[in-house]
């Protein structure tokens, strides 16, 4: 058990790893909002010509 306290205790934090700052890109994380952002416009873009094009014929 003393093995496995001194491995932790030897063990590099990940902001001095010099590995941290390669893997790391500062990317925000991919969230089911912005995975889906681009069919959201989509739906607003179809929703607002469909908007127009009914109000249109009644002019």
């Amino acid at each position: 058990m003393q093995e496995h306290e001194q491995r932790e205790h030897d063990a590099i934090p990940p902001e001095l790893d010099p590995a941290f700052e390669h893997d790391d890109d500062a990317r925000p994380p991919r969230t089911l909002r912005r995975r889906l952002q681009p069919f959201i416009w989509l739906v607003g873009a179809v929703t607002l010509v469909a908007m127009v094009l009914l109000v249109t014929p009644g002019l």
